[in-house]
């Protein structure tokens, strides 16, 4: 076991320890949608926007741990990166209880921030500080974004992937101008990650970025059409059982 400030023992993708940490999340995420069935919906978008805030300052004390331990980097530790930015996204989704951004950024959770929790770049084990963060972050971002869907029934349109790609290429470039600035390579816009992650099968930068561009479209797509097919599906069981029986 890894201790807080320990960086001897380095993560492998598919160890057991990340088999472990997902089976957990799992089980953990199951317990969670059960507690909250009961509350309130105000007492359980106070929750969240707990849990988002709890990210959120996790995220930010990345840095002055890391400037503690010597090892801060401009150009990797600031919450540039998708998944190190919506935690704080999310602290305005639940302040607000705003559909509309929730939707815009759902797409980036089930299809960015998800596959990092498959193929993660975490570099060491836990219970290193960093590793705690990592996992917190990431999988966090999960429940939050699913949540609204299963316990609100929040569903998708398809306008919301047009807005979910305007938002993505209106953040890069931004992202863009501060990678220029610090020679950094934030939401990976000046060339892969490093390690096997999924941008490994992708075409060579910078065409890999139109290639990435056009799998979330056609993603995004797949998940309104499999929301709006779930939507139907429960429609028509709820409209059996409220059909009387016959005297």
């Amino acid at each position: 076991m890894n201790s807080l400030f320990n960086t001897s023992m380095r993560f492998e993708s598919y160890s057991t320890e990340h088999f472990v940490v997902l089976t957990v999340f799992l089980a953990t995420f199951i317990l969670f949608l059960r507690w909250m069935k009961p509350r309130t919906e105000e007492a359980q978008r106070k929750m969240l926007l707990l849990i988002s805030i709890t990210l959120a300052s996790m995220q930010l004390a990345k840095i002055p741990l890391n400037v503690y331990t010597n090892t801060f980097d401009v150009t990797k530790d600031i919450p540039l990166h998708m998944c190190n930015f919506l935690p704080f996204v999310m602290i305005w989704i639940y302040a607000t209880k705003s559909r509309v951004i929730w939707a815009t950024t759902f797409f980036w959770v089930i299809l960015g921030v998800s596959q990092a929790n498959f193929t993660p770049s975490v570099q060491y084990s836990l219970f290193h500080y960093d590793a705690i963060r990592y996992w917190s972050v990431h999988l966090g971002l999960v429940v939050l974004a699913l949540y609204p869907a299963i316990g609100w029934k929040w569903t998708l349109e398809f306008k919301d992937v047009a807005r979910t790609l305007i938002a993505i290429n209106g953040v890069a470039i931004v992202i863009y101008g501060f990678n220029l600035l610090l020679g950094s390579n934030y939401l990976y816009i000046m060339g892969k990650p490093p390690g096997t992650t999924f941008f490994s099968i992708l075409p060579p930068w910078p065409t890999y970025i139109l290639v990435l561009e056009g799998i979330i479209v056609v993603w995004s797509m797949l998940l309104v059409v499999l929301f709006k097919g779930l939507n139907r599906w429960n429609g028509r069981i709820n409209s059996k059982r409220l059909v009387p029986l016959s005297q």
